[in-house]
C-alpha cells in the first residue's frame, strides 16, 4: 500500500509538471522563534565586468580567499538587473544576457565564497542605464503612471524571486529583498508588503533590506517582515579632529540605538565606506571621481566608524564597500572606495580579528 501511494504521488507530480520541494540547505539559518542574529564581519564583493576577472572566475576565487584571510566571515555578492532609465519599468539582463555575470557565474561565486570559508549575503541591485555609463541612482526610479508602477513591480517581482530561488538552492545565509529603492518604498509601501511574503515563500532564511542612510531607512514601514534592519550607512562624520569626528559618529550611534529598540531589530550596515580623499568623512556617499588622494583620511574615517559602533548591542556588523573580484584592479589616482592595500585595510583587519562582540564575554 505504501509503495502504491508513493507511486501514485510520483505520477501525479509528473502529470502536473512540477517537482517536489527541494530540501532546504543546512547552511540556511532558521527564522521565526529559532532565529538568532549573527554578527557579520563583511565585505562587499564588487564584480569586474570581465570573463577572466569577474564573478565566477579563478581570479575571483583568489580574491575571495584573500577576503577570508582578512578576517571576514561574510561577503556580499550583488548580481545586477538593468533598466534603461528612471521611468522605464522594464528590468532585464540578469538571466544570462550579461556574459560576465551569467546566473551560472553568480552561482559559482556563491559556491567559491563557501569554499573559501565565507557566508554569503546575496544582495541583488538594479542598475539604471547600461553598465559602464555613469548611471542614475536607482532610488530615484519614478514611474509616470499607476499602470507603469504596476508593471515595474511585476518586473521587480520576477527579478527578485529569480535570485531568491538561487539563494535557496545555493544555501545562501542571508538575502536582501532590495537595495536603496527609495522612491518605490516611499510611494508604494503596500506593494512591498505584498512582495516580501512572496520572497519568503521561496527563500526560507533570514532577510534584510538595504535602505539608504539619508532618506529611507527611518521611513520604511515593513521592517517587521524582516530579521535585520539593513542600512547603506554613509553618514557624514565631518572633517575635524578625531574627537570631533567621534562626536558626530556617536550621534549616529545614539540615533540608531533608539531606532533598533523601537523596531526590536538588530541593525547591519549592508554597505558602508569612505573614499581615500581629502575630507573623506564630509560626504561619504559622494561616489563620483575627483578629490585629492588621501589614504590617511580614509583610514581615520574607518577608525572612527569602528570605535563608535563596534560592540554596541544593536550593531550586528558591517559590509565594507568595496573589494573587487580582480585583486589587482587599482584605479589611478587612488581616490576610490577600495580599501585593499591602503592604510584602512589594517583597521579592518584589526577589528575583524577581535572576538564576536555580540557574544557574552
Amino acid at each position: 500500500m505504501k509503495g502504491r501511494i508513493i507511486l501514485t504521488l510520483g505520477l501525479a507530480l509528473a502529470i502536473a509538471g512540477c517537482k517536489p520541494p527541494a530540501a532546504q540547505s543546512p547552511r540556511i539559518p532558521p527564522v521565526g522563534a529559532d532565529f538568532k542574529p549573527e554578527f557579520q564581519k563583511g565585505v562587499c564583493f564588487s564584480h569586474n565586468h570581465s570573463l577572466e576577472r569577474g564573478y565566477g572566475s579563478d581570479t575571483a576565487l583568489k580574491s575571495l580567499t584573500a577576503i577570508r584571510q582578512l578576517g571576514a566571515n561574510y561577503v556580499s555578492i550583488s548580481p545586477l538587473g538593468y533598466s534603461f532609465n528612471l521611468q522605464d519599468p522594464r528590468i532585464f539582463g540578469y538571466t544570462g544576457e550579461d556574459l560576465t555575470m551569467t546566473p551560472e557565474r553568480v552561482r559559482r561565486t556563491i559556491r567559491d565564497a563557501h569554499q573559501a570559508g565565507l557566508k554569503v549575503l546575496l544582495n541583488p541591485h538594479i542598475w539604471i542605464g547600461m553598465y559602464g555609463a555613469p548611471g542614475e541612482w536607482r532610488g530615484d526610479v519614478a514611474m509616470k503612471s499607476d499602470a507603469d508602477w504596476k508593471t515595474w513591480f511585476s518586473e521587480y517581482r520576477k527579478f527578485i524571486l529569480y535570485f531568491a530561488r538561487m539563494a535557496e538552492e545555493e544555501g545562501v545565509e542571508l538575502f536582501s529583498v532590495g537595495s536603496e529603492m527609495r522612491n518605490s518604498t516611499k510611494l508604494r509601501p503596500d506593494d512591498w508588503r505584498a512582495l516580501i511574503p512572496e520572497i519568503r515563500g521561496v527563500y526560507h532564511g533570514p532577510c534584510t533590506y538595504s535602505a539608504n542612510w539619508a532618506e529611507e531607512f527611518d521611513q520604511i514601514k515593513f521592517w517587521d517582515l524582516l530579521e535585520y534592519v539593513g542600512i547603506s550607512a554613509y553618514f557624514p562624520i565631518g572633517g575635524g579632529t578625531l574627537e570631533q569626528r567621534s562626536a558626530e559618529a556617536a550621534k549616529v550611534s545614539d540615533r540608531l540605538e533608539k531606532f533598533s529598540r523601537a523596531w526590536k531589530k538588530p541593525i547591519i550596515f549592508a554597505e558602508s565606506g569612505f573614499r581615500s580623499i581629502d575630507g573623506a568623512g564630509l560626504q561619504p556617499s559622494a561616489w563620483q571621481d575627483g578629490g585629492a588622494p588621501n589614504p590617511e583620511e580614509q583610514r581615520l574615517s574607518y577608525e572612527v566608524w569602528m570605535r563608535n559602533f563596534w560592540g554596541k548591542p544593536w550593531f550586528y556588523g558591517v559590509y565594507w564597500w568595496q573589494w573587487f573580484s580582480d585583486p589587482d584592479y587599482a584605479p589611478k589616482p587612488s581616490t576610490d572606495f577600495q580599501f585593499r592595500n591602503k592604510p584602512a585595510e589594517a583597521v579592518v583587519r584589526d577589528y575583524f580579528a577581535q572576538p564576536d562582540p555580540s557574544k557574552p564575554k
